[in-house]
């Protein structure tokens, strides 16, 4: 059996993880604000689909949105998604941003366990729970 330590590191990467979206510019907004921009879209005719997908400045992975032609109402969540987790800066002024681009706020910004990080929970314009983590 082979490990991961055993394994050329050009074998796998990570790329991106999906998601659905009922309002595409308003989810792309959001995303935005937590420092993403669209990488690039696609149109998929057959699949009657939008993709969009958002990368980090860094470039090491996105978030593809999914807006399924047509497909208006919100999906329901499953709970084998847990959260996305971004590092951000001053918290506290971004958390109220969020909240006015469609964000439901579901933890205002605290100290973990009293003592930091300072974290918060939102979730997006689509009910996708974020959690911010102040750098």
């Amino acid at each position: 059996m082979t490990t991961a330590d055993e394994l050329p590191e050009e074998e796998m990467r990570f790329v991106h993880v999906a998601t659905r979206t009922a309002d595409l510019d308003r989810a792309v907004r959001f995303y935005e604000l937590l420092g993403m921009r669209v990488d690039h879209r696609r149109e998929l005719e057959r699949g009657r689909a939008t993709l969009v997908y958002l990368a980090p400045l860094e470039d090491n992975f996105s978030i593809e949105l999914v807006y399924n032609w047509g497909r208006d109402e919100p999906y329901e969540g499953g709970e084998r998604f847990g959260h996305f987790a971004f590092e951000v800066e001053g918290l506290d002024e971004l958390f109220p941003q969020l909240i006015e681009a469609g964000a439901e706020s579901l933890r205002p910004p605290y100290l973990l366990e009293g003592k930091g990080p300072k974290i918060a929970f939102v979730a997006d314009p689509d009910g996708n729970r974020i959690e911010l983590i102040e750098r």
